[in-house]
Parts: C-alpha cells; sequence; structure tokens
C-alpha cells in the first residue's frame, strides 16, 4: 500500500508540472519578444556561425562554431527567457497565486522553466542537423559535448533564478541579463580556442569558459590526455560546470522573489 500510495502521489505531481509546463509553452510561444530574441536570433546566429567555417577546417574551427551554437542558446536561449520569464509571471503576481495550489514550490519553478529547456533542445537539435549538412564534422569524443549541454542548460536555468532577484521588471531583463550573456560567449569562444596545458586553465573557472572547453575537447578527442598536475583535460571544466550552477542556486534558494518587486 505505501509504495502504491507513493507512485500515485508521484504521478500526481506530475501530471501538475506538465499541465503548468503545456500552458507555459503556449504562452512563450505566443509571445512576439521571446519568439525573436530567445528562438529565432539565437537560430539565425548559429546557421551563421556554421556557414561560415567550410569542411576542410581543423579541429578547433569547428570547436569555436559549436562552442558560439551552446553559448547563444544557453545565454540568450535559455538564461535571458528564464530571467524574463519568472520576473515576468512573478509581477503579474502568478508565482503568488500558483504557490496557493497544490504545487510545491520546487514544482512551480520547474514547470516553469521547463518549457524553455526543451526549447533550448530543440534549438541544439537544429543546430546538430545544420551543422551535418554544412559540413561540420562530428565529435571524435561525443562525451564532453554530452557534458557542455547539460552543465550549460544548467549554468543557464540557475543563473536566471539568480538574475531575476535583482531584477526588478522583465523589461530590465534586457539590461540584468547582458553581463553575464557577454561573459558567457566571450570565454566560451576564448576556451575552445586556447591550448589545453598551461596557465590559461584558469579561465575555465569563468562562467560559460567550461562550454568552450568541453567543445574544444569534443572535436580533439583530447579529453583524457593529462595536463596540470596529471589530471585529466576534462576535470577543469567538469569542476567548472557543476560548481557555477550549484552556486547560483544556492543563491536563489537564499533570496529567491515570490513577490512583485516595489
Amino acid at each position: 500500500m505505501p509504495s502504491a500510495t507513493t507512485s500515485a502521489a508521484s504521478s500526481t505531481a506530475t501530471s501538475r508540472v506538465l499541465a503548468v509546463a503545456s500552458a507555459e509553452m503556449r504562452l512563450l510561444l505566443r509571445n512576439r519578444t521571446v519568439a525573436v530574441s530567445s528562438i529565432l536570433i539565437p537560430i539565425g546566429l548559429g546557421v551563421f556561425w556554421a556557414l561560415t567555417f567550410r569542411a576542410g577546417s581543423g579541429p578547433v574551427a569547428f570547436a569555436v562554431v559549436i562552442a558560439l551554437q551552446l553559448a547563444v542558446v544557453i545565454g540568450m536561449g535559455v538564461y535571458v527567457t528564464v530571467t524574463q520569464t519568472l520576473v515576468a509571471r512573478r509581477q503579474t503576481r502568478v508565482l503568488t497565486r500558483m504557490r496557493t495550489t497544490r504545487l510545491t514550490d520546487p514544482e512551480l519553478l520547474i514547470a516553469t522553466v521547463l518549457p524553455i529547456v526543451l526549447l533550448g533542445l530543440v534549438q541544439l537539435v537544429v543546430f546538430a542537423v545544420i551543422n551535418a549538412l554544412t559540413g561540420v564534422p562530428a565529435p571524435a569524443d561525443p562525451v564532453p559535448l554530452a557534458l557542455a549541454v547539460v552543465g550549460g542548460l544548467a549554468l543557464g536555468v540557475t543563473a536566471g533564478l539568480a538574475t531575476s532577484i535583482v531584477t526588478p521588471t522583465p523589461e530590465r531583463a534586457q539590461i540584468t541579463t547582458l553581463p553575464m550573456v557577454f561573459v558567457l560567449l566571450g570565454a566560451a569562444i576564448m576556451l575552445a580556442i586556447v591550448p589545453s596545458g598551461g596557465w590559461w586553465q584558469v579561465f575555465v573557472a569563468v562562467p560559460g569558459a567550461a562550454v568552450g572547453r568541453l567543445a574544444q575537447l569534443a572535436m580533439t578527442g583530447a579529453t583524457w590526455e593529462p595536463t596540470l598536475g596529471g589530471l585529466p583535460a576534462v576535470a577543469p571544466a567538469l569542476v567548472a560546470s557543476i560548481g557555477w550552477p550549484v552556486i547560483f542556486a544556492a543563491l536563489a534558494l537564499r533570496r529567491f522573489r515570490w513577490d512583485p518587486r516595489h
């Protein structure tokens, strides 16, 4: 009986989350601003970068393409949209009202950001198809690429949660998210280019840099080659991919605002 009760409760919680998430997805797709800034522009940039590098380029050049595509989806497609959506729902008191329902706080947040993550994954699938058609080779080692996707999406979501704390209105999100977007794009490009060894490794600690490093390792296949201290080349990027989402999540957990800012 306890197991049956637990299973039923879990099923009910899942259905609640999916119901709210489907409503959120419809709202996102109807929002023209979100459709342009978070879907069409990232896809357009990703296609442009893929077409810029033709077959015959080296693995590092292709790593830059993939790093840029990942960074623009994580930064513009996920991070900015999560921030805007949470602030908009807070300002219209949707979050406050939804907290009076049977949804728990974690369920409410998951339901709100899940459609954004799904849209980000769809964009990445589109990029994968475009890359294949334009001559971008498959990664030599897909493991770092998978880590970059998972870690990058976690970074975008948790950073969005944290940034919503200091964002008073949805319109101001275009300003409060700019620094992180620039840092993420710049760090991803730099770490996709620079060698794995040497003092450049310290820059992997910058938010988004791990995406560039993992993209480079995926294309070169140097994932497990020893670097500083004899550690595998993937180790610093893996630590950063876990560390920043944990930091942002901890900040959001302590300071997240459910009610409108005045």
